[in-house]
């Protein structure tokens, strides 16, 4: 793996989410992980991971970002209906709440550390879920005429870019292929937030938000060897940077 090379410069420091495995009924003990993906394609931009645990709910979570410039939230299940005030459908395969409700804390302490957000797949639907927006919750009994972003044969499909947004700014392209694996998708776009790449049946695959914070439903680190996709990861990487920057010189 070819890691980017700083001359007299410290790497930023990047917070990674984890994901759940439930060990015992009710989520009483559970493990947390994080695919190493993720780490490499910061690796490979130039910064430094540091995972962040979940922690008990009521904690003061800003701590947890004292050395931290900039914030990736994964992927995972299914964000539970009751969020976006919605009943769970039976297609709903709902993640640890303790998670949803420990990133939408985070979320809003990175924000007002002014830190850059990344939201991938799972992500980028909290995102929209924090802002008030809310999902489909199963594309294929929701939706018609809409391929499978599922398909573990067929996993790549085209995106297509809305011109002079961030995401075109980010990869430079009017369309690309990526890496797909979700059955939900963003339904009503939360509120501040622009949805700025569609797939070819209008699931949308891309938003941003105030303040560096921009999301994508796709999976970028799975391809994490083609430059385009290492596109995001590298104007992440830039965005923490500045920041570090900024505040060492205050």
């Amino acid at each position: 793996m070819k890691l980017r090379k700083r001359k007299n410069k410290k790497l930023p420091f990047i917070g990674i989410t984890c994901e759940v495995i439930k060990q015992k009924p009710y989520f009483s003990e559970f493990y947390l992980f994080c695919d190493y993906r993720y780490i490499r394609a910061i690796m490979r931009a130039g910064g430094t991971p540091v995972l962040i645990p979940i922690i008990p709910f009521g904690r003061d979570v800003s701590k947890l970002l004292e050395h931290i410039d900039g914030l990736v939230i994964i992927g995972g299940a299914d964000i539970h209906p009751s969020f976006y005030h919605e009943k769970p459908s039976r297609k709903t395969n709902p993640i640890y709440r303790g998670r949803t409700h420990f990133e939408i804390q985070l979320y809003h302490a990175a924000r007002k550390k002014k830190l850059p957000i990344m939201g991938i797949c799972y992500g980028m639907q909290l995102i929209n879920v924090i802002h008030g927006g809310s999902l489909i919750q199963d594309i294929p009994s929701e939706t018609k005429k809409t391929r499978n972003h599922r398909s573990i044969h067929h996993p790549l499909h085209t995106v297509n870019v809305i011109p002079n947004s961030l995401c075109h700014q980010i990869f430079r392209r009017k369309s690309f292929p990526v890496y797909s694996s979700h059955h939900q998708a963003i339904k009503r776009p939360g509120n501040g937030l622009k949805v700025t790449a569609f797939a070819d049946d209008g699931i949308p695959e891309a938003i941003e938000g105030p303040s560096h914070v921009f999301a994508v439903q796709w999976h970028p680190e799975k391809q994490a060897k083609n430059p385009i996709q290492m596109r995001l990861f590298n104007y992440f990487i830039k965005l923490a940077r500045s920041r570090r920057k900024r505040i060492r010189r205050a």
